[in-house]
């Protein structure tokens, strides 16, 4: 009897420690629940303004705006911004816009703030959301970039410099890092063995050409292109520039003229058609066969009858 006993305490004394161990626990992984509720991150909206300009001449502003929660990024649709020049106020104003599905919005500099933008080297954009200051300190230095071409010794040589404005004068923008190459639908193929390329201290780059003999226009002229990707100083620089280095690229006026599987019913080959019409002529040969064949047995049953 008392080592039953002691075995039915001794069961009693595990089963209240299994029990204290699980609501132990149970307790901790609450406690670690309620901290990951605690820590969840909070949503943050984001306003990015960047800055353009494509052959020197074409300046635009593109603005996008998200929802930033922890590593996921949602669009803010169809909201207002109002951009200005410098200073927030309706003679600089540069445009109202509004952002579309993708959370963006693009406008270009109006001529009415082309003498505002003439007078100074240096600008400041400022975003405003209804009376909220969004941006206020993104800045850009005009600047321009000049394309030279060359051939020495049978290699094709492509020279850039790039300058910037200070004050009235002109003077080179070093370490500037551009992709320079050649045009193509999918982007801009490197001309040379770099992806990228960093002007001097002249502002200067010279890259020799080795991806040539491509396929340009019905003159041969292939697009040259130097671009730069959001430098914290000038923006997004974009200038293009033909150059008669590809191959002539020549059309077949008469393609379409020639019996093939792809030409107008009119140019369909001569062997397909002789098959088409062999197989409609005996499918209808057959059908006549067997109309003529049922009236002759219609003609002989009546012989028969009489």
């Amino acid at each position: 009897m008392k080592k039953l006993l002691l075995k039915i305490n001794s069961g009693k004394l595990l089963l209240t420690i299994l029990l204290s161990v699980l609501c132990t626990v149970y307790t901790a992984a609450q406690d670690d629940s309620t901290a990951v509720k605690e820590e969840e991150p909070e949503a943050t909206e984001i306003v990015k303004l960047s800055y353009h300009s494509s052959n020197n001449s074409i300046q635009y502003l593109l603005l996008k705006s998200i929802i930033k929660k922890g590593k996921e990024q949602t669009p803010v649709k169809n909201k207002a911004y109002t951009i200005y020049l410098d200073s927030a106020a309706d003679a600089t104003k540069v445009a109202d816009v509004k952002t579309d599905a993708d959370g963006k919005a693009k406008t270009f500099l109006p001529p009415s703030l082309k003498q505002a933008w003439d007078a100074s080297a240096q600008h400041i954009f400022i975003v405003k959301a209804g009376d909220e200051e969004v941006i206020s300190d993104y800045s850009i230095t005009k600047s321009k970039i000049t394309i030279d071409t060359a051939t020495t010794d049978g290699i094709r040589n492509i020279n850039i410099t790039i300058q910037k404005q200070e004050g009235s004068e002109w003077l080179p923008a070093a370490d500037v890092e551009m992709k320079i190459g050649i045009q193509r639908l999918g982007g801009i193929l490197t001309a040379g063995e770099e992806e990228t390329y960093t002007t001097d201290s002249s502002g200067t780059v010279s890259v020799a050409v080795k991806n040539d003999s491509l396929p340009g226009d019905d003159k041969g002229n292939i697009i040259l292109a130097v671009k730069v990707d959001d430098n914290e100083t000038y923006g997004n620089l974009l200038v293009q520039q033909a150059a008669a280095w590809g191959v002539k690229t020549t059309t077949d006026n008469n393609f379409f003229e020639q019996r093939t599987l792809w030409s107008t019913r009119f140019r369909t080959p001569l062997w397909l058609l002789f098959l088409a019409y062999t197989i409609v002529l005996s499918v209808w040969g057959t059908l006549i066969y067997l109309v003529f064949q049922l009236f002759k047995i219609k003609k002989l049953g009546k012989q028969a009858a009489h």
